[in-house]
């Protein structure tokens, strides 16, 4: 269905300017149902939400010592700076200790890399 709409063929389009639903595109990306049975011989990108009292950190520590990529909301910390920061220390301190990398990826995201993954800083 999604892949009609991307070549041209059939589905609803908006506005009649030849564009597709982009939302319905976007909820369409998944490739699986849904269910996750964790294999220890793949990688996973996990999204983790820390909460306004920095709770989280230790399933991100967890998540990045068994080889997994994560993608931190800090979101509910962005009121208390001095939080966010230590937190932030932490976080930079095991990634250094296991050869990992930690970058801001937006404005309340945090991409924390495990051992053997780099992040390519954008040249201007």
């Amino acid at each position: 269905m999604v892949w009609k709409k991307l070549l041209g063929g059939g589905g609803s389009r908006k506005s009649g300017d030849g564009d597709i639903d982009i939302e319905e595109y976007l909820n369409d990306l998944s490739v699986r149902d849904g269910r996750v049975i964790e294999n220890e011989d793949m990688t996973y990108v996990k999204p983790i939400d820390l909460d306004s009292d920095g709770k989280g950190v230790g399933t991100v520590l967890a998540e990045i010592e068994k080889g997994n990529i994560v993608v931190l909301n800090v979101r509910g910390l962005m009121h208390n700076k001095v939080l966010l920061r230590n937190i932030v220390k932490e976080l930079r301190d095991a990634c250094t200790q296991i050869d990992g990398d930690l970058g801001r990826i937006s404005e309340d995201k945090v991409l924390v890399l495990p051992a053997g993954m780099r992040i390519i800083q954008r040249s201007n």
